[in-house]
């Protein structure tokens, strides 16, 4: 390590006045500290984004240590041996929870930055204290008569002893005994969870006041004497028993926030007083026209100051989390956060929607923090177009907010930042606990865990939704409570399913792998493979058998004809993950082949499962393991075509992100969040630039690093509510190199980089060919798309081609036929189409011919039925007894294609012909579509409901639901839908009578 005075004279201000200097901007203090540890030797790491992608126990990333973490555990080491860095952090839930004094008080946030420096068994506690208390003292420059001291005071039922060495170290460094003070378990020993690693921690205060001496006052919450730094000394293990144990090598693990001490240096009351809250309250005032921020406080929170405080700190979050890729569907507390802020900015503000008020705030966050964070400006595009989408969906839900919800406004106008107002069950829910509130708020101030699980068992609140209502009211949730009711339900209702593993459990077979002592499988040869003259090579692998498993039991042999489960020491099998398919193959001894049909993972224990054909396997023997090849690479192709995909849709819409995906050999599917509608121009640039990519033949290459490692890599494609390992492989491709790209081609600028542990092709023109089938959505900018590769591809292309040709056939028949008049000729091309039509709909063929196709012969079909057609009511009457004479039995849907023009469809006709059965029928009329669902009554017994039924298609369509005058809702319901542009709306009807269908199949 570099000497102290080296650092000093580089650091360090050039003179003191006052306590400090007069103004020490938070961009000066963040890189201060940076430049200060790394004059020490300290490797300086970029802050990982706020959404922590490798840790399932965190909704955020809430501390600076947390990309550490995988150090501390133990999983993984870095390449260096101390480490410093500013780290983004967002605390909105949990044990951490910072939300509801956020604007109430002077120091809490949502949104903050932890100043940081770390040793993985470089150095200890003396290095810790003495860099910690230079840096506060000479180069920032506080006076030592204003800090305070805290370390460990030991614990006797732990066998904790004093942690004296500490309180000598602060002695050394000239701390005087009074102001070295000891505290307990509770404030000075730091654990990662309920076990793990933990260790004692020393903490530094400072006296804002500057009392002669206030050591009384340390830890008690107020705001005169504060904690600036957090040092903690992990030393030992948790173990699940509660015990305790010392580690091999011992951590350092600091933290210090930066709104705080950039508070604290400029001799400041409040952290909202500084450069980091001030330029936005400057805005909010200039785009409001109230009154300047004061930095007032009230008893009751509601002073403007307040609302000043809570909306600049909301900006800040929102804006640092959607930049990290974050989206509000995947996260109830950041779109609750967005909500506050739009309502707070409407109420007290007045900011009015389509202003655009909230995203002018995000460029002062970005121009505030995007030098050091370059991604809030790198995405702030991204951000806009969400923060857009958000303020319209909120207000469009105000406006359509039922009466009850309105009155129970009243009562609580908070409940209108609720993240999820459309649940379900979310009225009666409130009603149920609103009678409680004051009986709660005198006992604990809990909602307890009884009535949380009801809210989610009876009523369908989720657990975060439950928490947002419990803060709305002033409680906390009774988690342990809420958890020991909700894991006694689970326990009476749980059903062990039987898969693969037969009458194995998972847990079972993997402990007694563990208890033989069994080593993971090697399975990295799933990896090794290569291509020559566009031919991949999968070379088989020798390997020892290491168990076998037969009907729930560790067998030592198998003869033929069984199926068996095989642990192999080595395997070139891809099991299950990703979202692509495993392999299938063969394992072979001289005298036997086993026909792998399934593979599984457990905890790094490959398991194969097969039929053993022919001769007997034992335990030890050594088998060749061989892939199916034709299916690996078709997996292989439409895995490396979903990158390829998701990239194309990025550069076209804007903004996407990936939901979820399935790889199969012969096809792909993958689900989008999109804020633009896929229609068939993009649909067909997509098509257009992967071709391109295809004919570009460009390398896929495949990098292994740390998370860490990856997170620093530029535009990486992450999967919003994926947790990544430790150890990722990395998959990058670009359309051309950087050096060919031309100006006038944007999207040749396209690149693609995705973690990913599924296996890819070496080249892009190894994909062959490439077209999406198939797009329907789920729900608002959620679209599902499946497509094929290859030799797939190419047949359903020459199916569209022929399709198409025949097209062109059927128009010049339907002109013929309309021009000679003659009904029955009609009549029949009209059948002949519909036949035609019908059996097309199943063939494979790009979707934007299929879907040309079919609003073509739909147009070809009415012009048909027009030309005979006769009282449109009697057509229909005709239509349907078709439909009930085609379809015996079971439920009708089905969607009129009489033409009704201007008439009125009576409906009623067309169910009143099937009685008996479940109907439900739809019909274009008068420019609405009309709809009529009927039930008979002995349905009524099984819960179905005609208004149900009904449902389904306005929930699809849009439009009122109303059972007929004076007859029961629960067998016979209409449907109108607004006035509506048929050319429009096709995709929703198929997708309405979907969904209707889904509705009925269960009863």
């Amino acid at each position: 390590m570099l000497g102290k005075v080296n650092i000093l004279r580089v650091i360090a201000p050039p003179s003191r006045l006052g306590i400090c200097c007069l103004h020490w901007s938070s961009k000066r203090i963040r890189s201060s500290f940076i430049d200060y540890f790394k004059a020490l030797d300290h490797h300086h790491v970029r802050s990982s984004p706020v959404i922590p992608w490798n840790d399932p126990t965190l909704t955020f990333v809430n501390a600076g240590m947390n990309q550490f973490k995988p150090v501390f555990l133990g999983h993984t080491q870095r390449a260096y041996p101390c480490a410093t860095s500013s780290q983004k952090c967002i605390r909105v839930g949990g044990k951490h929870n910072d939300l509801t004094d956020v604007g109430n008080d002077s120091y809490h946030h949502t949104f903050f930055e932890m100043l940081g420096n770390w040793s993985f068994g470089d150095y200890f506690k003396k290095e810790a204290c003495s860099m910690a208390w230079t840096l506060l003292t000479e180069v920032y420059q506080l006076p030592p008569n204003r800090l305070y001291v805290t370390y460990f005071g030991g614990d006797e039922t732990m066998g904790l002893d004093v942690d004296n060495e500490v309180k000598d170290i602060w002695r050394s460094l000239g701390v005087a005994d009074n102001r070295i003070i000891p505290f307990g378990m509770k404030e000075n020993f730091w654990e990662m969870g309920m076990y793990g690693p933990c260790g004692p921690c020393t903490e530094i205060h400072y006296d804002r006041l500057g009392h002669s001496l206030a050591s009384d006052r340390v830890n008690l919450g107020v705001e005169d004497l504060i904690e600036l730094w957090n040092v903690v000394f992990i030393q030992y293990e948790r173990l699940k028993d509660g015990s305790l144990k010392s580690l091999d090598t011992y951590y350092v693990d600091t933290g210090m926030g930066l709104e705080r001490i950039t508070a604290v240096l400029n001799n400041k009351i409040s952290n909202y007083d500084t450069d980091l809250f001030m330029p936005i309250f400057s805005a909010i005032e200039k785009m409001s026209g109230r009154s300047a921020y004061t930095g007032k406080f009230s008893e009751d929170g509601r002073c403007l100051d307040t609302a000043y405080r809570i909306l600049a700190d909301h900006v800040r979050m929102f804006t640092v989390a959607l930049a990290d890729g974050m989206f509000p569907e995947d996260s109830h507390k950041l779109r609750r956060i967005i909500r506050r802020a739009i309502n707070i900015g409407g109420d007290q503000f007045g900011f009015l929607p389509g202003k655009n008020c909230l995203i002018d705030l995000t460029c002062i966050v970005a121009e505030s923090l995007g030098e050091t964070y370059t991604e809030l400006c790198d995405q702030l595009a991204k951000v806009h177009i969400i923060l857009d989408h958000e303020e319209k969906y909120f207000y469009e839900i105000q406006e359509k907010l039922s009466r009850d919800w309105k009155d129970l406004l009243l009562q609580r106008p908070e409940l209108k930042t609720v993240s999820d107002l459309q649940t379900p069950g979310m009225i009666e829910g409130i009603r149920e606990i609103t009678g409680h509130i004051q009986e709660w708020k005198n006992y604990d101030c809990k909602l307890p865990g009884n009535m949380a699980f009801k809210l989610y068992d009876t009523y369908g609140l989720h657990a975060d939704l439950i928490e947002e209502l419990a803060e709305i009211y002033g409680l906390t949730v009774d988690e342990e409570g809420f958890q020991l009711t909700l894991d006694k339900s689970r326990q009476k209702t749980k059903i062990i399913g039987q898969k693969r593993l037969e009458t194995f459990k998972k847990e079972e077979l993997l402990n007694n792998l563990v208890a033989l002592n069994l080593p993971v499988t090697d399975d990295s040869a799933k990896y090794q493979y290569r291509t020559s003259n566009a031919r991949y090579q999968f070379t088989p692998v020798k390997t020892t058998v290491l168990l076998l498993l037969q009907d729930g039991k560790l067998i030592e042999k198998v003869t033929g004809g069984k199926r068996v489960g095989v642990l192999l020491e080595a395997s070139n099998f891809y099991h299950e993950a990703g979202g692509q398919e495993g392999d299938t193959g063969r394992l072979s001894t001289n005298n036997a082949e086993i026909d792998i049909t399934g593979v599984d993972n457990i905890s790094g224990y490959v398991i194969h499962w097969g039929i053993l054909e022919k001769g007997e396997v034992a335990v030890g023997d050594t088998v060749t393991a061989t892939i199916c090849e034709t299916r690996r690479i078709g997996c292989m192709q439409h895995h490396s075509a979903t990158h390829l995909l998701n990239s194309a849709l990025k550069a076209l819409t804007g903004l996407s992100c990936q939901k979820s995906s399935h790889v199969a050999p012969d096809y792909f599917y993958i689900q989008i969040r999109t804020y633009q509608a896929l229609d068939h121009d993009i649909i067909h640039k997509t098509e257009e630039i992967i071709k391109r990519w295809i004919a570009m033949k460009s390398p896929i290459n495949r990098r292994t690093m740390n998370i860490t490692e990856m997170l620093q890599e530029p535009n990486i494609t992450l999967l919003p509510g994926e947790v990544y390992p430790d150890t990722v492989h990395l998959i990058t491709t670009k359309l051309v190199d950087d050096g060919d790209i031309s100006k006038e081609d944007e999207f040749l600028m396209l690149s693609s980089a995705e973690p990913c542990c599924g296996t890819h092709l070496c080249n892009t023109g190894d994909i062959g060919n490439f077209i999406i089938t198939n797009i329907n959505t789920a729900g608002f900018g959620n679209f599902r798309i499946r497509g094929v590769c290859g030799e797939i591809a190419v047949k359903a292309e020459a199916n569209a081609a022929e399709a198409l040709q025949q097209l062109e056939e059927w128009e010049m028949l339907t002109q013929k036929e309309i021009d000679a008049g003659i009904k029955e000729r009609v009549s029949s091309l009209e059948k002949e189409i519909a036949t035609w039509q019908s059996v097309n709909r199943d063939t494979l063929m790009p979707y934007r011919a299929h879907s040309h196709i079919i609003e073509s012969t739909d147009i070809y079909r009415r012009l048909l039925r027009n030309a005979c057609r006769g009282d449109a009511n009697k057509e229909m009457v005709n239509e349907m007894k078709n439909i009930i004479e085609l379809q015996q039995d079971g439920p009708i849907l089905h969607l009129m294609q009489t033409n009704f023009g201007t008439s009125k469809a009576v409906l009623s006709k067309a169910t009143a012909l099937a009685k008996q059965r479940p109907i439900l029928v739809l019909a274009k009329s008068e420019g609405v579509i009309k709809g009529r669902a009927t039930i008979p009554e002995e349905f009524l017994s099984c819960g179905a409901s005609a208004t149900a039924w009904m449902t389904c298609v306005s929930e699809v369509l849009g439009g009122r639901v109303k059972a007929p005058r004076g007859q029961n809702p629960l067998l016979v319901c209409n449907f109108r839908s607004k006035k509506t542009d048929f050319t429009l709306i096709e995709t929703k009807l198929r997708e309405a009578l979907k969904s209707s269908k889904d509705y009925i199949d269960d009863f």
